[in-house]
């Protein structure tokens, strides 16, 4: 009977449980070249979560845990499944920890740019004018006679078009070096603003690197996601710093880094407060935009053992964790 008792607990069920996962240092996993580094006592840390397919014991479990979410397999994946997920994921990983490094060099005055071979497509809208015509995993690298390098200069080629116009596109398959091939699209309207011309295509930065002559190398392990971007950022300034960003503390942080320097939502917020309590880590920073409900949950959970602090931009960030901010020492 009790190894009956026991399969059943163990049997997978259609469901997946979100949980409280890691705290990690980060700044060991930054790599600099070009630019005097230095170590400091203190760390800052990321936070990770959980996902965890449900058995009847795990259900249990998290049942008496805050801190745990039950969600189905489409509320964790979305439709593009696991595979897909984590594939995109570990894009948005990769662009998060380039976009911080910009960030990061921008903020202390080393000149940065981001830039890439082209737009690669991710998917085409309902009803769009260049279905049939681009796939997904095609690269776009040239729109109306003007080089594509990052998915704005799109938007910026066909400004002065309007929804009807027959543009040239030039693509590319997904490897760098493939064949290139012209297509003509007649470009459809925006849905929210009719007079705006649009492909009609979702797109990111093909083979994204960041130009600089300070050279940062970030290992993310088998961390996916672009929720360490701010941890990421805060970790290359302290390392290119003398004085500690963080005062000798344990900081941990999340929130995505975007490419102006301001700080997006990121999910899971609730399980990540979790892990930060129960490492005793006493500081959090996460962003601003967390929507209220979630601010609600994270300040109830937290106490009087975490303090939280949200934060809008990079600026911000070093300026809670060092006000005043911090500077490169220049000759």
């Amino acid at each position: 009977m009790a190894a009956l008792l026991a399969g059943v607990l163990l049997v997978p069920l259609p469901y997946f449980l979100l949980q409280p996962g890691s705290v990690r240092q980060a700044e060991p996993l930054v790599r600099i070249e070009g630019a005097p580094t230095f170590e400091h006592p203190g760390e800052v840390l990321f936070t990770t979560v959980y996902i965890d397919q449900a058995t009847l014991g795990l259900l249990i479990r998290g049942a008496i845990d805050d801190a745990v979410e039950v969600r189905t397999e489409e509320e964790i994946y979305g439709r593009e499944g696991r595979d897909g997920s984590q594939q995109a994921n570990q894009q948005r990983m990769d662009l998060s920890k380039l976009v911080a490094t910009k960030a990061a060099l921008e903020y202390l005055g080393f000149p940065a740019t981001l830039t890439g071979s082209g737009a690669r497509v991710l998917a085409l809208s309902p009803d769009s004018p260049s279905t049939g015509l681009i796939t997904p995993g095609e690269v776009i690298v040239a729109v109306d006679g003007q080089d594509v390098r990052l998915p704005d200069d799109i938007g910026r080629a066909i400004s002065g078009r309007a929804p009807g116009d027959v543009v040239p596109v030039v693509v590319r398959g997904a490897e760098p070096g493939s064949a290139t091939r012209e297509v003509s699209i007649t470009l459809g309207a925006s849905p929210e603003q009719p007079t705006r011309p649009v492909l009609g295509v979702a797109v990111d930065v093909a083979e994204p690197v960041v130009d600089s002559p300070v050279q940062v190398q970030i290992d993310s392990g088998e961390v996916t996601g672009p929720s360490a971007g701010l941890a990421w950022a805060l970790a290359v300034v302290d390392r290119l710093v003398e004085e500690s960003l963080t005062e000798g503390r344990e900081v941990a942080v999340t929130g995505e880094i975007l490419p102006d320097g301001s700080v997006g939502p990121i999910g899971g917020i609730t399980q990540k407060v979790a892990a930060v309590k129960r490492a005793g880590v006493d500081l959090f920073l996460y962003p601003a935009a967390t929507p209220e409900e979630e601010r609600a949950q994270i300040e109830a959970l937290a106490g009087d053992e975490l303090e939280l602090r949200p934060v809008r931009t990079l600026q911000e960030a070093i300026d809670v964790l060092h006000p005043g901010g911090v500077r490169v020492a220049r000759p």
